[in-house]
């Protein structure tokens, strides 16, 4: 505890080079890299398994591009330091960031608009059907063509329609949630960027 309130010292006091500090630093990395395990986690582990809600289409993208955030992490944790492995997993973890927010941006609309109540009695997705969860496809196209859902079915492979969860925490779903934790790592992300830019200022 004590440790933490001085590293907010540290950051409120000079934020650059702090963050500086923490991007050459494998701590930082392990965080993002257990964050990202960990949303893995709970979805296979507590939504998948425990309250038995399979996956959609956009659910085993979101999966994916967590997936790569934690590979990012793994690249940076071998060597923080080292410019050229910061800038490859640097770049990963971007684009999996800004594609699992495309993906959780859509699958809230969905959501959204497969739930919305027309009136009192009336639940546009009770009335609908499957109306959203059709728009899913049970053949997901993953980038460079990976045939993830025949390497690891459980994990990839699309068995739900998109929008037909009723899960909610606080008045957010799922959705809502990946949106937050994908705006956490944008800022984090950005931040370490911010910092390592600097560092690389400093050493020419």
């Amino acid at each position: 505890m004590h440790k933490l309130k001085l590293l907010f010292q540290d950051f409120t006091r000079a934020p650059l080079p702090t963050v500086a500090s923490w991007q050459q630093q494998r701590a930082f990395w392990a965080v993002m890299t257990g964050a990202a395990v960990f949303l893995l986690l709970s979805a296979m582990g507590y939504f998948q398994i425990f309250l038995e809600m399979d996956p959609c289409e956009l659910c085993v993208y979101i999966r994916f591009s967590q997936c790569c955030i934690a590979i990012a992490g793994l690249i940076i944790l071998i060597n923080p330091r080292n410019h050229l492995l910061k800038a490859v997993g640097i770049a990963l973890a971007a684009y999996a960031i800004i594609q699992g927010m495309v993906w959780s941006v859509q699958l809230m609309n969905i959501h959204d608009a497969a739930h919305m109540v027309v009136d009192e009695s009336m639940d546009f997705f009770a009335e609908a059907g499957s109306a959203a969860g059709s728009a899913c496809s049970l053949e997901p196209r993953f980038p460079l063509g990976l045939p993830l859902h025949e390497w690891l079915p459980f994990e990839f492979a699309p068995t739900g329609g998109c929008g037909e969860d009723d899960w909610a925490l606080f008045g957010m779903n799922m959705a809502h949630y990946c949106i937050l934790a994908y705006a956490v790592f944008m800022i984090g992300l950005s931040a370490a960027i911010i910092g390592w830019v600097k560092t690389l200022l400093a050493e020419k």
